[in-house]
């Protein structure tokens, strides 16, 4: 078992740092539509470490006190 913070395309070549080799074949899960987007976060714990390439959902909508923060709160508790 290992765990990384990316993944290797299996047509590429292997990485030297062994990342995870994932064959890609999405039969198992429907992919979602992606679009491009900016997220300035204004304060990241040092506990938390972000890597590129990772998967977020945003919530769009108006700015109430009980969301104020609500994606860093997740950072914190799943990462």
């Amino acid at each position: 078992v290992s765990i990384a913070r990316g993944i290797n395309d299996q047509n590429g070549n292997p990485d030297r740092l062994g990342l995870q080799d994932v064959n890609p074949i999405f039969t198992w899960v429907r992919l979602a539509q992606r679009i491009p987007v900016r997220i300035h976060l204004d304060h990241v714990p040092d506990s938390v470490t972000l890597a590129a390439g990772m998967t977020c959902t945003v919530t769009v909508g108006p700015q109430s006190r009980s969301q104020k923060g609500h994606l860093t709160t997740w950072l914190q508790d799943h990462l």
